[in-house]
């Protein structure tokens, strides 16, 4: 076998993620603008129903998510990855074929039911890689996901806007499926790390979230899904109102989402390796506290111009918020729950996903789009004050 076996893996791993992530982006920004132009959703009904299509996903899927992670312990990692992404293809091309807005919104829950494949992937990179290497390896996972992120709403933006979105959905459909046929193939797995299960008990193995350091560190990834993806819902639309009309905005969407992808694609990789070396609670620290200004920085600019730009140069910090949060997880957790405790941070980050985009749909229409952009900013601020505190005493800093 080759000696560095775990460089293959990770490369793997990363090009999945790339797949993963360029099928999720070329879909989730254009979602209110499917709504409208293809399902021909009333206006005044939009947001409503584009926050409870965003939500639903991740609300199934979070709640899930512990089960795969504890099955992926005692089973397979990698047939947990396999599972995801083929019935991720699936769940892809039905929302394609629907004709109703009741249609896709049970596409996207039977899309909640598949999904698993992101802490699968996560897993298998944290029990696969050396441990001095853990911070740059979740940092090239992260680019990795990141290249799929800037090209995701670009090539979705374009198949929208001249194709037709339901093209978006087809192709996110054969990407999944090209991940499930690279993971089959190309990804080994260590047999010796599955928890052994010797006796009937419970299922979840809930003593490891007695460990303050976890819980600290689940949380944190529940604010920060909240943060990043509360926008989703409502941004092309917040787009669409600084332009002053909806000419293209399928396109200037995409581009506008992608662009800050570039800087993440770019910081990812350096803040992960700096976390290694300096330590990855203080770089996390510095990155959620310069990612809430930079986010509620958004609603400075009155042009789509110069928001492109302040979401490029936020991308330079918001690069380190998830990698750190799954390097440090990865170093406190033991070896033999990984699994599962990514399964549990797979719940609290969806939960964020799910309650920040229900949240900024509501609050759009009472208090404006720049105060819910201003909002999912400043929610960082307080946590990372909280974290930091509370680290001292669960010796987080030393990690």
């Amino acid at each position: 076998m080759f000696r560095n076996q775990w460089i293959i893996a990770l490369a793997v791993l990363t090009l999945s993620a790339f797949f993963m992530e360029l099928s999720f982006t070329m879909i989730t920004p254009f979602l209110p603008l499917y709504l409208v132009k293809e399902l021909h959703v009333a206006p005044e009904n939009v947001n409503l129903w584009s926050g409870l299509i965003f939500s639903i996903t991740f609300f199934i899927s979070g709640l899930l998510g512990p089960v795969w992670g504890v099955l992926a312990d005692r089973k397979s990692r990698k047939l947990m990855a396999l599972r995801a992404s083929f019935c991720l293809a699936i769940a892809y091309a039905a929302c394609g074929f629907v004709s109703t807005v009741e249609g896709l919104f049970l596409a996207r829950f039977f899309q909640g039911l598949s999904a698993g494949l992101y802490p699968a992937l996560l897993a298998l990179v944290a029990t696969t890689v050396p441990s001095n290497k853990i911070g740059l390896s979740m940092g090239l996972l992260q680019g990795g996901m990141t290249i799929g992120g800037i090209g995701g709403p670009f090539i979705g933006g374009v198949l929208s806007e001249y194709f037709g979105m339901r093209n978006s959905f087809y192709l996110a459909g054969i990407a999944l499926a090209l991940v499930t046929v690279l993971i089959l193939f190309f990804c080994q797995e260590k047999k010796t790390i599955h928890r052994k299960v010797t006796k009937r008990g419970p299922f979840f193995d809930f003593t490891v979230l007695r460990r303050p350091e976890i819980l600290q560190l689940l949380i944190c990834s529940c604010v920060i899904y909240a943060s990043l993806f509360s926008l989703q819902p409502i941004f092309p639309l917040y787009l669409a109102e600084l332009q002053g009309n909806m000419d293209n905005i399928m396109l200037v969407a995409g581009t506008v989402f992608s662009i800050s992808g570039i800087s993440v694609m770019i910081a990812s990789p350096l803040l992960g390796a700096w976390g290694q070396k300096f330590g990855f609670l203080k770089v996390l620290l510095f990155c959620l506290v310069s990612s809430g200004v930079m986010i509620a920085f958004q609603i400075i600019p009155k042009t789509v111009e110069g928001l492109t730009i302040c979401r490029f140069l936020g991308g330079f910090v918001v690069a380190g918020l998830i990698p750190l949060t799954n390097s440090l997880l990865s170093q406190v957790c033991p070896e033999e729950e990984k699994g599962q405790i990514f399964g549990f941070n797979f719940l609290t980050g969806h939960l964020g996903m799910a309650g920040g985009p229900l949240i900024a749909a509501w609050a759009a229409g009472w208090l404006g789009y720049e105060a819910v952009i201003a909002g999912s900013g400043l929610i960082l601020l307080p946590y990372a004050f909280y974290l930091y505190l509370k680290s001292k005493s669960s010796h987080l800093l030393s990690k």
